[in-house]
């Protein structure tokens, strides 16, 4: 199981000063959020986007189970 890739992926984006930056997140949706805070520096705020990501590029993400990639 440790090989798994992760299937659900969220995207997240997160703003800070004007400035949005959009971030895959391989969490269950209620922790997408708090995943990508932990990733930045205080100040930033973040949402669950309603963004879908195609299947060619989830695979090309090729993210693990509780992983946070900035798109």
């Amino acid at each position: 199981m440790g090989n798994a890739l992760a299937g659900g992926i969220y995207v997240v984006a997160a703003t800070k000063d004007g400035t949005t930056e959009y971030w895959a997140v391989a969490t269950v949706r209620d922790e997408a959020v708090a995943a990508v805070l932990r990733e930045l520096p205080s100040g930033w705020s973040a949402i669950v986007t309603d963004r879908r990501l195609s299947t060619q590029r989830i695979a090309a993400l090729k993210m693990r189970p509780n992983s946070v990639r900035k798109l």
